[in-house]
């Protein structure tokens, strides 16, 4: 029994310790209780004939303070052995009574009849397949999900294994665990590879994406609206300078009402960043200023989460298709202008914050982006958490040994005991 339980410890101390996530692109990713999850992708080459799909599944810690200079300082988890879906080109949502369920919903490869739904339970770190009724829509992949009303889930159109894909709305409720079909009219066109934004007043905004032919981008400055208490569509028509359309971009909203989109593509990837005011009668575009734009910086088929003033952009594709295996993390604080950062210190954090946030210039630069590869630039603080890593993994193999050594020791006394008392029963009387 103590075999097994060093075996285990072994497999979890190593995993922990070693455990930094390859690039990929086209994955999930979710916030919940201070973790950033992220499952599945594409992995092993830019395009499709050199990738393949993985189910690794893991999370950045964001409870800790830590700079993203180098990936293997940062605080992540790898959580692929609870047995994580092989997916690509699905959607995550949280959900459940307590919100802390991640519904990952549709995704490639498309092999099953019904669109397939798994959960992770964070609080048992365990993945259930959900069995859902006859009325499961058809699988789907290349869509967004957007949670509103204490649990329900709606997804909109996406592509199907159908030759015609259909532009319904499902909503799925994460309580009862089954689909409905919203009865609403005049919906708009199918698309995928889209962002679903939920509103302050829980309307669901769609941007972007691709329509039925998949090359075809759709128009910036005319989205659709799907208002959820009411269950009708509407649209809504912006004002200002247009961004391009595109596909498989990330969106966040933050919480004075502006969405910000970074990124994508139109059959060439984008670095620009665009800003749209939802609070203003006519939602205006404007162009997000980067005071410190970083050369060559063009994604899509990454993600993006909002964590304090914070966008985390995770992975994705790189103009020469190479993976990202980077995070970028862009300080959107200010509606004016924003910068690439290099320190996240958490809002709850006890650590004295410094007046002026670290930035990345082209006069201090600790990383680079040249050629759409990612390069990291070794400073004294990488230097130091990679020797403290090392001493880390030295110290612990170190404790390892010495517990297997006393281990085998009180094992060969008690192997001997044995053999004494044995030799006893043996003398003849």
């Amino acid at each position: 029994m103590l075999y097994f339980g060093y075996i285990f410890f072994f497999k979890h101390y190593f995993t922990s310790a070693a455990f930094i996530p390859a690039g990929r692109k086209l994955h999930c990713s979710v916030l919940i209780n201070k973790k950033i999850y992220i499952g599945g992708g594409r992995i092993g080459g830019g395009n499709r004939d050199d990738s393949s799909t993985t189910n690794e599944f893991f999370y950045l810690d964001i409870s800790k303070q830590f700079t993203i200079i180098n990936n293997a300082s940062l605080p992540w988890n790898d959580l692929t052995y609870t047995g994580s879906p092989q997916k690509y080109l699905s959607t995550a949502c949280i959900g459940g009574k307590n919100n802390d369920i991640i519904f990952i919903l549709g995704g490639g490869p498309i092999d099953q009849q019904f669109i397939n739904v798994n959960k992770f339970e964070t609080s048992k770190q365990q993945w259930f397949n959900v069995n859902t009724t006859a009325t499961t829509p058809v699988d789907r992949y290349s869509l967004s999900c957007a949670k509103f009303n204490n649990g329900k889930i709606v997804i909109f159109s996406g592509f199907t294994n159908l030759t015609d894909a259909p532009n319904d709305l499902l909503i799925f409720n994460t309580l009862t665990e089954l689909w409905s079909l919203s009865n609403a009219s005049n919906a708009p066109p199918n698309r995928s590879a889209y962002c679903a934004i939920i509103l302050p007043d829980e309307n669901i905004l769609y941007i972007g994406g691709t329509g039925s032919d998949s090359s075809t981008v759709l128009p910036m400055d005319q989205l659709p609206l799907y208002n959820t208490g009411s269950d009708t569509w509407i649209t809504k028509n912006t004002s200002g300078p247009t961004p391009p359309g595109r596909s498989q971009f990330s969106a966040v909203i933050t919480p004075d009402g502006r969405i910000v989109i970074f990124g994508g593509n139109d059959g060439k990837n984008f670095g620009d960043l665009w800003v749209l005011d939802t609070t203003t009668t006519t939602y205006q575009w404007s162009n997000g200023n980067i005071s410190n734009p970083i050369p060559d910086l063009t994604l899509s088929g990454h993600t993006a989460t909002l964590v304090d003033n914070y966008m985390f952009v995770f992975f994705g594709l790189f103009s020469n298709d190479n993976l990202s295996s980077r995070i970028f993390m862009l300080d959107v604080s200010q509606k004016d202008s924003y910068s690439w950062v290099t320190e996240f210190i958490p809002s709850n954090a006890t650590t004295t914050i410094p007046n002026n946030t670290t930035t990345i210039t082209p006069s201090n630069t600790a990383t680079t982006v040249s050629g759409n590869t990612a390069t990291t630039v070794s400073s004294n603080k990488n230097i130091g958490e990679i020797v403290g890593s090392v001493f880390g993994v030295v110290g612990g193999l170190a404790l390892i040994i010495l517990i297997i050594v006393a281990f085998k020791k009180l094992h060969m006394a008690h192997w001997v005991n044995r053999q004494n008392v044995n030799q006893d029963r043996e003398v003849p009387q």
